[in-house]
């Protein structure tokens, strides 16, 4: 399964790199870094989600999640 998983965030990152505004395609690869424990990262793309359009409330929950998820852990750098 996480190799699936690895598979399916390196296709997302491939599409970005193609569209970087595609809102449909940035949502389903912030939602994967989440389901890998990555709040940060995903955090990141919701962000950049609002930054396109910021009454997008699914990117407003997801950076509300991270926050969350986010509490109480070290800080990680963000490449």
């Amino acid at each position: 399964m996480p190799n699936k998983r690895i598979e399916r965030l390196a296709e997302l990152q491939k599409l970005l790199r193609v569209c970087p505004t595609d809102v449909i395609t940035r949502c389903a690869l912030a939602l994967l870094l989440e389901e890998l424990d990555l709040p940060d990262e995903a955090a990141c793309h919701w962000k950049r989600i609002l930054d396109f359009d910021a009454n997008n409330l699914k990117a407003r929950e997801g950076v509300n999640r991270c926050r969350e998820n986010r509490a109480g852990r070290p800080f990680r750098s963000q490449m």
